[in-house]
């Protein structure tokens, strides 16, 4: 599981060895031949002074930092706040405006109108006390700001924060992604009952293969065949892999369920449900697991 302390941690490896800003990058080391071909023309003006550096764009730092931590966000500041964070606030002088506290490792975010449509235009990470950093510009670099420059804030989802806080999700999955997500989504294909002929490695690595595996589901269930695990298509999982009966008998009667002792509660949980559960009790187990390995 990703944890806000290890955001954090990269966030600052980032900016104790001055990486530079170049728009589309996330992470890679800025050479000379770069320079001569840039098309951006901020780089051509300014990036000179990052050859030598690694370097990224705004978005580009956070998705380089998941990426070290074996998750993933995409790249794009104003996608990052529509899809993969919860408990969006504005902020007013470096505060929450509902009352609530900011965590470390929160994003935070600025923001601006064009034709009438609010878009979230560029992403710094607040790292505690009034402190945020950002990958601000191709004349900064990586650098530090305050709180109070910053107009909106959320907290992550799928990233367990000091003080104990988790926000689980499924999430939008498609091939370059990697994760516990892409593992139960492996896991899940693998269970069906086509799942033998799959034999998917669960590497939770999105790669051809996963994608040929979830293309051949959307095609078995009448979905679009995009790849793409979207919220249709894990609805179409979690319907398949409760049943766990070949395509065509889903709808054949059960049979009827044995009865339960007196007194004994007995809830149906979706089958959704079930894999946001499992999701977030294997993220869990790692961190058990991990603490157990660092204690002995």
């Amino acid at each position: 599981m990703i944890t806000a302390k290890a955001l954090i941690e990269k966030f600052k490896f980032a900016l104790a060895e001055n990486w530079g800003y170049i728009w589309g990058t996330y992470g890679q080391l800025w050479t000379k031949e770069k320079q001569a071909g840039a098309t951006d023309e901020k780089a051509r003006l300014y990036g000179e002074k990052w050859i030598g550096h690694r370097v990224a764009d705004c978005s580009g730092l956070g998705y380089w930092a998941f990426s070290e931590l074996g998750g993933f966000i995409v790249h794009g500041s104003n996608t990052i706040w529509n899809e993969y964070v919860t408990d969006r606030c504005e902020l007013k002088n470096g505060q929450r405006t509902d009352g609530k506290p900011l965590f470390p490792g929160d994003p935070v975010f600025l923001k601006k109108t064009e034709d009438g449509v609010v878009k979230r235009h560029h992403i710094g990470y607040y790292v505690g006390g009034d402190t945020v950093i950002e990958a601000k510009g191709t004349q900064w670099g990586v650098v530090t700001s305050k709180l109070t420059r910053w107009h909106e804030t959320a907290h992550w989802y799928n990233v367990l924060y000091d003080n104990g806080a988790y926000f689980g999700k499924l999430l939008t999955l498609k091939r370059g992604m990697r994760g516990e997500q892409v593992r139960l989504l492996q896991e899940t294909l693998n269970e069906l009952p086509a799942g033998a002929a799959l034999d998917l490695k669960e590497d939770g690595i999105f790669g051809a293969e996963t994608e040929k595996a979830v293309r051949q589901f959307q095609a078995d269930y009448g979905l679009t065949v995009d790849g793409v695990v979207g919220r249709k298509t894990w609805d179409a999982l979690g319907v398949a892999a409760a049943d766990l009966l070949p395509k065509g008998t889903q709808n054949q009667p059960k049979t009827k369920p044995e009865q339960h002792s007196p007194g004994v509660d007995c809830v149906t949980v979706p089958r959704l449900h079930l894999l946001e559960m499992q999701a977030a009790l294997s993220d869990a187990l790692n961190i058990i697991t991990n603490a157990l390995e660092e204690s002995t």
